[in-house]
């Protein structure tokens, strides 16, 4: 058995030979007690295992054979005698518990010195564990060490000592100064042992300070003598003057009581009299009022009469009219039905949707003409066969969104391809757009396509005109989905449709995007009814199993193509200087959104205005200080230029509508305050007063303008 085990030793020595030279001096250590095993000093070749394979394994930077150097020190320290030492079996498990791997050896704890101070070594084991566990405990080793020898004169109780040393040995390694934290500790240890550091100077400053304390002490009873006599005076003085003040009180009390019912009856009076007065005028006023509109009234009513008796006369003869025109339309219909005249006429119906609406009225209005009358015809009438009716319009909505939903994912937003998959695709797809149509993307773009592939419902914040509306038209396009707009949010039936008045039932867009996908796009949402756009939360869980019960009583899934894309000129915070009409959106909903801020992009104006890179240089001198007003006054600017006026502008241009004065006047000038034009006119002027600029001559005339107003010209 000893055989094999010292065998194993040294085929783990030489297996962690072909790793590091470092095992050479403990591989010949080995050998020589393979030889002699007189020299295996740990007693048995068991012991030695243990010991050999925890050298292997441990993270030290010592050399093998120092660590085996070290072992043989604290073998003889915890086994002085060998076997032969009282309760070797126990020693023994301490010294392999001090050597087992992260043990108290390998994490550089172990002192002679401190092992020594204990005599229950299952103590000392649990105390050294849980001290290794303090941060910068092995650092500070020396200073545990040696406050440990210093503590353990003043504990009898084994257990009290190794508390105090945890927690002695925890403020040393966090304290600046380890030493003075040492001997402070110490102190409080002798203290608590009931030893004092008296001296000669510290009873001399004792009785220092108790004689100071005695004079202190007269001088606060003199003080307190002095302030009960000022007292007493000053109690006298104050009854001497109460009853003066209490009779000096009560003789204006008397006087203003007077004085307040003399004026409280002239008030009455007062009062009383315009009173009267005010009844005598409201009731003439009331009269004459009467009277004006009983006159009014009585004229309106006559003049009513005869106008109803008008309309009455001039609606018979319309409805007779008509309904013989639907008579002669039927019988020429009906005469027409097998030379396939009538299928030509549908065809021509087909391709008017004028033409349609207005035999949809005419048909509504039929059914509800003297209703008694046809019912009578109709049932004496014999049975005709009759081309096929046109549905209306709610109908073939309703058979548009009747059809089954195809609840295949669109690629962009089938989760079972990795993200980074799928949006290098759509960067692709993005890229060769660009590239064939030199199509232009806003800077924000590849952020908010992220949201929408990620269903975070993204809420665009921005100013009118930066393009909000023409980005999210190119994410439906790239993505291959219907796109909905369906503007700001009045009712709950713009999302929800509604019952019609013959039980049938109006699809909104909203319903088909929600049950077949689609980009649906809530434009101005700040500026709609929030009571109802609040119902989109119902809309917005974005769990696999969602759905949502219609008035038409169809529970319908959420279809996975289904995104949801908002757009806003405020934060949802409510209305500001520039958007006095936007309401504060509620907390539950903005929560559902992820706010991007989306401004105006220079690059797409750039490449708007290309062919006149003058009008772009001053459109960005311009808003430079439209900006600096926004920082001197903490609030947006109004007026400001935006994508929408470079397109403008680029049209004027391109079609010689407008000239130079023209452009500057409508684009840049009208609507603008004359102190706020000042106030650009000479944040611009820094710009065009430090040299030569290509579109200096569209600020003179901008220059000209703002003068003429700001001295009293009426604007054209």
């Amino acid at each position: 058995m000893a055989k094999r085990r010292i065998d194993a030793i040294l085929q783990a020595v030489k297996a962690a030979l072909k790793k590091d030279d470092k095992y050479v001096p403990l591989s010949t250590y080995l050998s020589e007690i393979n030889r002699d095993p007189e020299k295996n000093v740990f007693g048995s070749e068991e012991t030695l295992y243990y010991l050999v394979n925890s050298i292997i394994n441990s993270h030290s930077d010592k050399a093998p054979i120092e660590m085996m150097k070290d072992a043989e020190d604290i073998y003889r320290t915890v086994l002085p005698l060998g076997k032969a030492t009282e309760d070797f079996r126990l020693a023994n498990a301490v010294f392999l518990k001090i050597f087992e791997k992260d043990g108290i050896y390998h994490s550089g704890m172990f002192t002679k010195e401190l092992y020594l101070c204990f005599s229950d070594k299952q103590i000392y084991i649990d105390t050294m564990c849980t001290i290794a566990d303090i941060p910068a405990a092995e650092k500070n080793i020396y200073y545990i060490n040696t406050f440990s020898c210093e503590l353990r004169q003043y504990h009898n109780n084994e257990k009290s000592f190794a508390s105090s040393l945890i927690s002695g040995a925890i403020k040393i390694c966090s304290a600046h100064d380890k030493e003075t934290e040492c001997e402070k500790l110490l102190s409080y240890a002798r203290m608590a042992c009931g030893i004092y550091d008296i001296s000669e100077e510290r009873i001399a400053r004792s009785e220092m300070l108790l004689k100071n304390s005695k004079e202190n002490l007269e001088n606060a009873k003199h003080t307190l003598d002095l302030t009960e006599d000022r007292l007493d005076s000053f109690k006298n003085f104050v009854e001497q003057n109460e009853k003066t003040i209490k009779d000096l009180t009560l003789s204006e009390t008397e006087k203003l009581t007077r004085e307040a019912k003399n004026a409280e009856f002239k008030l009455r009076e007062a009062f009383d009299a315009f009173l009267n007065e005010e009844h005598d005028n409201i009731v003439f006023e009331k009269d004459k009022l009467v009277r004006e509109v009983i006159e009014s009234a009585d004229s309106k009513i006559r003049e009513l009469k005869m106008i109803a008796a008008g309309i009455k006369d001039s609606t018979s003869a319309e409805l007779f009219r008509i309904n013989t025109e639907a008579n002669k339309a039927i019988d020429r219909a009906s005469s027409m039905l097998n030379n396939g005249e009538l299928k030509n006429i549908i065809s021509e119906v087909n391709k008017s949707s004028d033409l349609v609406n207005r035999i949809i009225r005419v048909d509504e209005f039929s059914k509800n003409f003297n209703s008694e009358k046809a019912e009578a015809e109709a049932a004496a009438a014999p049975i005709q066969v009759t081309a096929g009716v046109r549905p209306t319009i709610v109908q073939i909505n309703a058979q548009r969104c009747t059809e089954p939903a195809d609840m295949t994912p669109n690629f962009f937003f089938d989760e079972s391809y990795p993200f980074q998959e799928r949006f290098a695709k759509l960067m692709e797809k993005k890229q060769d757009d660009i590239d064939e149509n030199n199509t232009l993307y806003h800077e924000h773009f590849d952020d908010i396509i992220t949201a929408v592939i990620e269903d975070s419902n993204p809420y665009m914040i921005g100013p009118s005109g930066c393009g909000k509306t023409f980005l999210v038209g190119q994410i439906a396009k790239l993505l291959g989905l219907e796109y909905l707009d369906i503007g700001y949010i009045n009712e709950e039936y713009d999302l929800l449709g509604f019952q019609t008045a013959d039980g049938g039932y109006n699809y909104p867009a909203f319903y088909r995007a929600y049950k077949y996908g689609g980009i649906v796009f809530c434009d101005e949402f700040d500026n709609g009814n929030i009571r109802a756009a609040v119902k989109l939360n119902s809309f917005m869980s974005n769990s696999k199993n969602a759905s949502y019960c219609f008035p038409n009583g169809e529970r319908v899934m959420r279809h996975p193509n289904f995104r949801i894309i908002a757009a806003g000129n405020t934060a949802g915070d409510g209305a500001d200087r520039n958007y006095s009409t936007r309401e504060k959106i509620e907390e539950s909903l903005m929560q559902r959104f992820t706010a991007i801020y989306v401004d105006y992009d220079n690059r797409l104006e750039e490449n708007i205005l290309h062919d006149y890179p003058q009008w772009f240089e001053f459109a960005e001198v311009f808003r430079d200080a439209t900006t600096e007003w926004s920082k001197e006054n903490q609030t947006s600017a109004p007026g400001i230029f935006t994508t929408r006026d470079a397109t403008s502008i680029k049209k004027y241009l391109d079609h010689k509508s407008y000239d130079v004065e023209a452009i500057v006047r409508y684009e840049f000038v009208e609507t603008k305050d004359s102190e706020y034009l000042a106030f650009l006119q000479r944040e611009m002027a820094k710009f065009y007063d430090s040299g030569e600029r290509k579109s200096v001559g569209i600020f003179r005339v901008f220059n000209k303008i703002v003068f003429d107003i700001r001295n009293g010209e009426t604007r054209r």
